[in-house]
């Protein structure tokens, strides 16, 4: 009888400790937790985060890295629930901080139009173009706001952007990336023109943008420094 309840107690104790390490792996605290979820989880929910409070964002928006087995070099909003979502394809291409802000703070400008109801998805996608010119400078502006470089708009951009034969007009949601490019650089032009002798002008992807858009930016600049001229003569 003595040797059974040795036995047992030998069990028993065996079960506890095996038990508290089952426990202890599986306990997740802030100390383990980016370890566990990953490093692309905490950068998404901390660029994501910082623009959201700095903006002062009234409205709830999430993030999430999509898991989705579909492979896509992208991001988007969900309409549903307001989650941004991005595809781990498109974190391959993302050099920094700012470029990931580029990309959530475009998404977040969705996010908010969203919030206006049914009515306003409807119109949004009869006029896509145009709202996702307008996802760009309100993007932009969240960036400068929330202390990010604006030019990673365009770096970004320049990166992933495919550039179509065609601009098939309401027959495609986004505008040519070369037609986009340059409005985001004639509104950093505008608004934030600083931005332009930063460091960032430097990046090579930036450089690039510029040899492809040389016409039309040397055109636009000298458009404005007329409009300036008219002005001064007033």
């Amino acid at each position: 009888m003595k040797k059974i309840l040795i036995a047992i107690c030998i069990l028993f104790v065996g079960i506890s400790a095996n038990a508290e390490i089952i426990i202890n792996e599986n306990s997740i605290s802030m100390d383990n937790i980016w370890s566990t979820l990953g490093k692309r989880e905490q950068k998404l929910y901390e660029v994501g985060s910082r623009i959201l409070n700095r903006n002062k964002i009234p409205k709830r928006i999430t993030f999430y890295l999509n898991k989705s087995p579909l492979k896509s070099i992208n991001a988007f909003t969900s309409y549903s629930d307001k989650g941004v979502y991005v595809y781990p394809e498109l974190l391959n291409y993302i050099d920094n901080d700012d470029e990931l802000a580029a990309v959530l703070a475009h998404e977040i400008a969705h996010g908010m139009d969203y919030y206006d109801g049914f009515g306003k998805l409807i119109v949004m996608k009869f006029n896509s173009k145009a709202y996702e010119y307008k996802a760009d400078e309100k993007g932009i502006d969240y960036m400068v706001k929330a202390g990010y470089n604006p030019i990673a708009m365009i770096t970004v951009m320049n990166k992933i952007g495919g550039e179509n034969i065609f601009d098939w007009g309401t027959f495609t949601s986004h505008p040519k990336t070369s037609t986009r490019l340059m409005k985001d650089y004639e509104y950093i032009y505008k608004k934030y023109p600083s931005y332009l002798t930063t460091p960032m002008t430097k990046n090579i992807y930036y450089v690039n943008w510029t040899h492809t858009a040389q016409k039309d930016i040397q055109k636009f600049q000298q458009k404005e420094r007329q409009r300036a001229e008219k002005r001064g003569s007033i």
